[in-house]
Protein backbone atom coordinates (compact mmCIF):
# COMPACT_ATOMS: atom_id res chain seq x y z
CA UNK A 1 0.00 0.00 0.00
CA UNK A 2 0.99 4.22 -0.24
CA UNK A 3 3.22 4.76 2.56
CA UNK A 4 1.80 8.10 3.89
CA UNK A 5 4.32 11.02 4.06
CA UNK A 6 6.20 10.80 6.65
CA UNK A 7 6.32 14.32 9.12
CA UNK A 8 8.93 12.56 11.87
CA UNK A 9 10.60 9.27 12.55
CA UNK A 10 13.04 8.19 15.52
CA UNK A 11 13.65 5.48 17.21
CA UNK A 12 10.97 5.84 19.13
CA UNK A 13 8.28 7.16 17.10
CA UNK A 14 6.71 7.40 13.51
CA UNK A 15 4.45 9.98 12.58
CA UNK A 16 2.11 10.55 9.12
CA UNK A 17 0.08 13.12 7.22
CA UNK A 18 -2.19 10.78 7.50
CA UNK A 19 -4.21 11.09 4.47
CA UNK A 20 -8.28 11.62 4.40
CA UNK A 21 -10.00 8.66 3.58
CA UNK A 22 -7.29 6.66 5.02
CA UNK A 23 -8.37 4.83 9.30
CA UNK A 24 -6.34 5.17 11.89
CA UNK A 25 -6.71 1.65 13.08
CA UNK A 26 -9.05 -0.95 12.00
CA UNK A 27 -12.69 -1.59 13.55
CA UNK A 28 -15.37 -3.69 13.92
CA UNK A 29 -16.73 -1.70 11.24
CA UNK A 30 -13.96 -2.28 8.45
CA UNK A 31 -12.35 -5.34 9.75
CA UNK A 32 -10.91 -6.02 6.49
CA UNK A 33 -10.25 -2.20 5.08
CA UNK A 34 -6.28 -1.19 5.36
CA UNK A 35 -5.11 1.59 8.47
CA UNK A 36 -2.19 3.40 9.07
CA UNK A 37 -0.89 0.70 10.87
CA UNK A 38 -0.93 -1.57 8.28
CA UNK A 39 1.31 1.58 6.24
CA UNK A 40 3.79 1.38 9.74
CA UNK A 41 4.39 -2.09 9.80
CA UNK A 42 4.84 -2.66 6.05
CA UNK A 43 7.50 0.83 6.30
CA UNK A 44 9.11 -0.85 9.27
CA UNK A 45 9.24 -4.09 7.50
CA UNK A 46 7.02 -6.01 9.47
CA UNK A 47 7.72 -4.34 12.77
CA UNK A 48 5.18 -4.03 15.07
CA UNK A 49 3.66 -0.43 15.56
CA UNK A 50 1.79 0.42 18.76
CA UNK A 51 -1.25 3.21 18.21
CA UNK A 52 -1.06 6.50 20.46
CA UNK A 53 -4.05 8.02 19.14
CA UNK A 54 -6.48 8.25 16.56
CA UNK A 55 -7.92 11.05 14.48
CA UNK A 56 -11.34 10.25 12.12
CA UNK A 57 -10.70 8.17 9.08
CA UNK A 58 -11.94 11.16 7.00
CA UNK A 59 -9.65 13.44 9.11
CA UNK A 60 -6.12 14.24 7.94
CA UNK A 61 -3.04 15.15 9.35
CA UNK A 62 -0.62 14.27 11.92
CA UNK A 63 -0.87 10.51 13.66
CA UNK A 64 1.45 9.77 16.20
CA UNK A 65 2.87 6.03 16.25
CA UNK A 66 5.28 4.03 18.70
CA UNK A 67 7.35 1.73 17.60
CA UNK A 68 7.55 -0.04 21.13
CA UNK A 69 5.06 0.15 24.38
CA UNK A 70 7.52 1.82 26.79
CA UNK A 71 7.31 5.07 23.80
CA UNK A 72 2.88 4.15 23.93
CA UNK A 73 2.74 4.52 27.35
CA UNK A 74 4.40 7.46 28.04
CA UNK A 75 2.69 9.40 25.10
CA UNK A 76 -0.35 8.06 26.18
CA UNK A 77 0.44 9.97 29.53
CA UNK A 78 1.52 12.75 27.57
CA UNK A 79 -2.26 12.76 26.31
CA UNK A 80 -4.01 11.91 29.69
CA UNK A 81 -2.50 14.60 31.53
CA UNK A 82 -3.27 17.19 28.66
CA UNK A 83 0.42 17.97 27.85
CA UNK A 84 0.24 17.84 24.53
CA UNK A 85 -1.26 20.53 22.76
CA UNK A 86 -2.72 19.43 18.86
CA UNK A 87 -4.26 22.20 16.63
CA UNK A 88 -6.34 21.76 13.82
CA UNK A 89 -7.50 23.37 10.54
CA UNK A 90 -11.10 23.81 10.76
CA UNK A 91 -13.23 25.08 7.45
CA UNK A 92 -16.58 26.31 8.66
CA UNK A 93 -19.72 27.31 7.44
CA UNK A 94 -20.80 31.19 8.51
CA UNK A 95 -18.90 34.08 8.95
CA UNK A 96 -16.98 33.70 12.59
CA UNK A 97 -16.83 36.96 14.56
CA UNK A 98 -14.00 36.44 16.79
CA UNK A 99 -12.15 33.95 19.01
CA UNK A 100 -14.20 32.06 21.31
CA UNK A 101 -14.51 28.63 22.80
CA UNK A 102 -17.22 25.99 23.75
CA UNK A 103 -17.92 23.84 26.64
CA UNK A 104 -20.70 21.53 25.84
CA UNK A 105 -20.59 18.04 27.39
CA UNK A 106 -20.50 15.39 25.15
CA UNK A 107 -22.03 12.41 25.12
CA UNK A 108 -21.18 9.21 22.89
CA UNK A 109 -23.70 6.81 21.79
CA UNK A 110 -23.60 3.02 20.90
CA UNK A 111 -23.92 3.91 17.22
CA UNK A 112 -20.34 5.59 17.91
CA UNK A 113 -22.26 9.10 16.73
CA UNK A 114 -21.97 11.86 19.67
CA UNK A 115 -24.60 14.69 20.42
CA UNK A 116 -24.30 17.62 23.73
CA UNK A 117 -25.70 16.76 26.82
CA UNK A 118 -25.66 17.09 30.08
CA UNK A 119 -25.30 13.62 30.85
CA UNK A 120 -21.70 13.43 28.83
CA UNK A 121 -18.24 14.06 29.65
CA UNK A 122 -16.96 17.53 30.31
CA UNK A 123 -15.40 19.30 26.96
CA UNK A 124 -13.56 22.41 25.72
CA UNK A 125 -12.77 23.56 22.40
CA UNK A 126 -11.42 26.65 21.47
CA UNK A 127 -11.36 28.45 18.41
CA UNK A 128 -9.13 31.16 16.21
CA UNK A 129 -9.53 32.75 13.09
CA UNK A 130 -7.27 32.30 10.73
CA UNK A 131 -8.99 33.32 7.36
CA UNK A 132 -12.86 35.01 6.25
CA UNK A 133 -14.41 34.36 3.76
CA UNK A 134 -17.85 35.03 2.55
CA UNK A 135 -20.03 32.87 4.06
CA UNK A 136 -17.20 30.46 5.56
CA UNK A 137 -14.26 31.04 7.73
CA UNK A 138 -11.15 28.82 8.47
CA UNK A 139 -10.33 28.70 11.73
CA UNK A 140 -7.53 26.80 13.81
CA UNK A 141 -9.03 24.51 16.73
CA UNK A 142 -7.47 23.60 19.63
CA UNK A 143 -9.04 20.83 21.42
CA UNK A 144 -8.45 20.92 25.44
CA UNK A 145 -10.14 17.54 26.08
CA UNK A 146 -10.38 14.42 24.11
CA UNK A 147 -13.67 13.67 23.07
CA UNK A 148 -14.73 11.73 19.89
CA UNK A 149 -15.84 13.76 16.88
CA UNK A 150 -15.15 16.48 19.72
CA UNK A 151 -14.66 19.43 16.86
CA UNK A 152 -16.78 18.22 14.63
CA UNK A 153 -20.26 18.24 16.94
CA UNK A 154 -18.51 21.38 18.92
CA UNK A 155 -18.69 23.77 15.89
CA UNK A 156 -21.86 22.15 14.57
CA UNK A 157 -23.36 22.87 17.73
CA UNK A 158 -22.64 26.85 17.53
CA UNK A 159 -24.37 27.01 14.06
CA UNK A 160 -21.17 26.93 12.38
CA UNK A 161 -20.44 23.14 11.50
CA UNK A 162 -17.72 22.06 9.37
CA UNK A 163 -18.27 23.34 5.52
CA UNK A 164 -18.46 19.41 4.50
CA UNK A 165 -19.36 16.87 7.29
CA UNK A 166 -21.83 14.24 6.52
CA UNK A 167 -22.48 13.20 9.72
CA UNK A 168 -22.93 16.27 11.96
CA UNK A 169 -23.93 18.50 8.84
CA UNK A 170 -26.58 18.83 5.81
CA UNK A 171 -24.83 15.42 4.22
CA UNK A 172 -24.85 17.50 1.15
CA UNK A 173 -21.59 18.09 -0.91
CA UNK A 174 -19.79 21.20 -0.87
CA UNK A 175 -20.10 23.51 -3.67
CA UNK A 176 -18.74 26.38 -4.14
CA UNK A 177 -19.72 28.87 -7.46
CA UNK A 178 -17.08 29.66 -9.48
CA UNK A 179 -17.80 32.55 -11.91
CA UNK A 180 -17.35 31.27 -15.37
CA UNK A 181 -16.92 27.65 -14.68
CA UNK A 182 -18.95 24.90 -13.13
CA UNK A 183 -19.04 24.99 -9.51
CA UNK A 184 -16.54 23.29 -7.19
CA UNK A 185 -18.47 19.89 -5.77
CA UNK A 186 -16.38 17.76 -2.68
CA UNK A 187 -17.07 15.69 -0.19
CA UNK A 188 -13.95 16.14 1.78
CA UNK A 189 -14.07 16.78 5.45
CA UNK A 190 -13.13 20.37 6.23
CA UNK A 191 -10.79 18.90 9.17
CA UNK A 192 -6.87 18.92 9.04
CA UNK A 193 -4.56 18.15 12.10
CA UNK A 194 -1.94 20.59 11.40
CA UNK A 195 0.27 20.22 14.20
CA UNK A 196 0.68 18.37 17.86
CA UNK A 197 3.89 20.21 20.64
CA UNK A 198 5.02 18.30 23.39
CA UNK A 199 8.04 18.13 25.57
CA UNK A 200 9.55 15.10 24.38
CA UNK A 201 11.32 12.44 27.17
CA UNK A 202 14.08 11.33 24.63
CA UNK A 203 15.55 14.88 23.90
CA UNK A 204 14.13 17.32 27.00
CA UNK A 205 12.68 19.51 25.02
CA UNK A 206 9.69 20.86 23.19
CA UNK A 207 8.73 18.77 19.85
CA UNK A 208 6.68 20.38 17.26
CA UNK A 209 4.98 18.09 15.00
CA UNK A 210 3.39 19.93 11.32
CA UNK A 211 1.16 18.22 8.75
CA UNK A 212 1.37 20.50 5.80
CA UNK A 213 -2.82 20.91 4.38
CA UNK A 214 -3.30 18.43 1.51
CA UNK A 215 -3.83 19.41 -2.27
CA UNK A 216 -7.25 18.07 -2.16
CA UNK A 217 -7.63 20.79 1.27
CA UNK A 218 -5.74 23.31 -0.48
CA UNK A 219 -7.92 23.11 -3.89
CA UNK A 220 -10.80 24.19 -1.41
CA UNK A 221 -9.45 27.20 0.13
CA UNK A 222 -7.65 28.29 -3.41
CA UNK A 223 -11.70 28.51 -4.52
CA UNK A 224 -12.45 30.34 -1.61
CA UNK A 225 -9.54 32.86 -2.21
CA UNK A 226 -10.51 33.32 -5.72
CA UNK A 227 -14.28 33.81 -5.27
CA UNK A 228 -14.83 34.01 -1.85
CA UNK A 229 -12.83 36.74 -0.70
CA UNK A 230 -14.17 39.40 1.72
CA UNK A 231 -14.02 43.17 1.06
CA UNK A 232 -10.74 44.94 2.20
CA UNK A 233 -11.98 46.59 5.71
CA UNK A 234 -12.41 50.53 5.26
CA UNK A 235 -10.33 52.55 7.41
CA UNK A 236 -11.77 54.70 9.77
CA UNK A 237 -12.40 58.47 7.85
Amino acid sequence: MNIPEIVFEDVNLLVFNKPSGLLSIRDSKHPKEKTAIDAAVEHLGGARVFPVHRIDKETSGVLIMAKNRETQTAMGELLATQKMRKLYLALVKGEVKGPGQVTLPILKGSSGKVKISKDGKKSLTLYRIRKKFKGYTLLEVEPKTGRTHQIRIHMASIGKPLAYDRVYGDRKPLVLERPGKEPFSTKRLTLHASDAMFMYWKTHRSLHLRAKLPEDYKEIIGVLEENYAEAPEKPNQ
